[in-house]
């Protein structure tokens, strides 16, 4: 893992554990994908780095 690059962590997050979904269905990466799309969240709009430390963020505060 590489400190400092969250599209590393977030990668080896993945392969480390399957997301889980939730009573709708849906997994943490389909609901920040939702998410964005609500909120107009894009590496376009907040830079790509920004966009991978929220992916990241939001992903790893769902329980698996």
């Amino acid at each position: 893992m590489s400190p400092g690059k969250p599209d590393e962590i977030l990668a080896r997050m993945l392969t480390d554990r399957q997301l889980a979904t939730n009573e709708f269905g849906h997994t943490a990466m389909d609901d920040f994908r939702h998410f964005c799309a609500y909120t107009g969240c894009s590496p376009e709009r907040v830079g790509a780095e920004t966009y991978a430390w929220a992916m990241l963020a939001f992903i790893a505060a769902r329980p698996t």
